[in-house]
């Protein structure tokens, strides 16, 4: 469950860009924030749910 991250709810200034405007949506962490084919998750989401979303690993 991501931790709600509105800009409402923690009282926030609005970022338009930078790091502070982007978080997972699944975890709500802000570090390595995938934003490719607007998924908007951090690396360890990716990769727990790479699969279901249709990516393979090449090996």
């Amino acid at each position: 469950m991501a931790k709600d991250r509105s800009y409402e709810f923690t009282g926030r200034k609005k970022h338009s860009f930078g790091r502070g405007s982007r978080w997972c949506k699944r975890c709500g962490d802000y570090t390595a924030v995938i934003q490719k084919y607007k998924l908007f998750l951090c690396r360890r989401c990716f990769r727990e749910v790479a699969e279901s979303l249709g990516f393979k690993k090449n090996m």
